[in-house]
């Protein structure tokens, strides 16, 4: 009995002091980035920073990868440009591998531009908060996926203030 009892006291006690997973990164002041259900943010690694630079003509921008958040279905890199504007990263496009589907924005305060290629689907996504740029960069395989989670409103929708 006092064996059980003593169980019974650990268990509550670890359920009770067991940290729940963060709900959201934050970027930089009082600026966090939601996490949904089922992502993690994770150590960037060699291989992220592969991933991430494998969309970028090299020297054309200055996008430094701030954070890696993964989900069973997609990667969300997170960077912070550096010496750039709303209006240059509207003007840049990513690799010549990419065919652009969509854009929006307004060259001041965000864009929003969608791309292709037989196997991915990558949505781009800046915006400037009081002088501060972040940049998301969404990578998956599923139209579906980028389509729901990754529209124009969710991203906007993920951005805490």
């Amino acid at each position: 009995m006092k064996n059980a009892l003593l169980i019974l006291i650990m268990s509550t006690t670890l359920l009770c002091c067991t940290s729940k997973q963060d709900e959201s990164v934050l970027l930089f002041n009082t600026i966090s980035f939601k996490l949904n259900n089922g992502e993690e943010v994770v150590e960037i690694d060699t291989k992220k920073k592969e991933i991430f630079n494998s969309y970028f003509d090299k020297n054309d921008v200055q996008i430094p990868l701030f954070r890696c958040i993964k989900s069973d279905s997609y990667l969300i890199f997170i960077g912070i440009p550096f010496n750039t504007s709303v209006k240059e990263l509207t003007d840049y496009s990513l690799t010549q591998a990419l065919n652009q589907t969509f854009f929006e924005g307004d060259s001041t305060s965000y864009f929003y531009k969608t791309y292709s290629n037989e196997k991915e689907q990558i949505t781009t996504y800046a915006r400037n908060f009081s002088n501060n740029l972040v940049y998301v960069l969404t990578v998956t395989n599923s139209t579906e996926l980028s389509d729901s989670l990754f529209s124009t409103k969710e991203l906007s929708n993920r951005f805490m203030q």
